[in-house]
């Protein structure tokens, strides 16, 4: 735990992570794949989340469609490392659900087969590098596809803290997704308004970032109407943070994280059931 001698804390340095909300069109409406994190876990224990990951050195080896201009896209992420950020994004939705984002450089789609499942598999058994998988199969990460969302940092008070982007993408055409990954009891497609629901019941459990990255995916009829919606908003990496009070007290504020500028208030009830989950790790 990171503290100094005389026992002062020191807030430990976030991991840079990417998490992607896939989408897709459903009988009832637009639906995402989430996933149960199992209780065995020593971080988000049954905790329902998007595919996502931390970002390893080897993202940055990755090969990009290019689609993107990756200065502005180093501005909206807020990172010296946006190929790394958005390469990861597509890393671990393959790792975690079996759908891979990619695309060849003339634009043809990738055809889900065994032979990518057993590509899938290597990967995960650190026998093949995601760099070598791509360039094995002429592919590249459709970085357009991967649009920002939302901006979130783990509180400082956390000894787990995690820089994440949530990108969402649409479902690519002729793919769907499978039960592969291990550390999850359970996966389903779910609508947005549907989740939030169970969450406000309490029979679902999300953290707030998850929770409210999931409120704007209402914000469209259509999987690709989401996405496209997605591409104008305005986002800043925002952290939960205790600002003092004029009676002394301390309340929970949604900070921008760059430059504590104070955003909004966090309700109590919500914070209270985070760092209660937080502490049971």
């Amino acid at each position: 735990m990171p503290v100094s001698n005389d026992q002062v804390w020191i807030p430990p340095v976030p991991r840079h992570a990417s998490t992607v909300c896939l989408l897709r069109d459903g009988v009832d409406g637009v639906e995402v794949f989430v996933m149960r994190r199992k209780s065995s876990m020593a971080f988000a224990p049954r905790m329902h989340v998007f595919p996502g990951g931390a970002v390893e050195a080897s993202d940055r080896d990755v090969p990009l469609v290019g689609a993107r201009d990756l200065t502005i896209a180093a501005e909206q992420l807020y990172t010296d490392d946006p190929a790394g950020v958005i390469a990861a994004a597509a890393r671990e939705t393959f790792e975690e659900c079996g759908v891979l984002i990619a695309r060849t450089r003339d634009g043809g789609t990738v055809s889900a087969d065994d032979e990518l499942k057993d590509a899938r598999s290597a990967l995960v058994a650190g026998d093949l590098t995601f760099s070598e998988l791509l360039t094995r199969r002429g592919l590249f990460v459709d970085d357009i596809a991967l649009v920002p969302l939302a901006h979130w940092v783990t509180p400082e008070n956390e000894p787990r803290r995690f820089d994440v982007r949530f990108f969402v993408a649409a479902l690519p055409q002729g793919q769907h997704t499978y039960d592969v990954d291990e550390e999850a009891d359970r996966t389903a497609w779910l609508r947005p308004a549907d989740a939030l629901q169970a969450w406000e019941d309490g029979t679902l459990e999300m953290w707030i970032p998850t929770a409210s990255t999931m409120r704007l995916l209402l914000e469209g009829e259509t999987a690709a109407e989401v996405v496209e919606n997605a591409r104008a908003l305005n986002i800043v990496p925002v952290r939960p943070h205790e600002v003092p009070q004029p009676d002394g007290s301390l309340a929970w504020h949604l900070v921008h994280d760059r430059t504590m500028q104070v955003l909004e208030p966090l309700d109590p009830k919500d914070m209270a059931s985070e760092t209660a989950v937080v502490r049971r790790t």
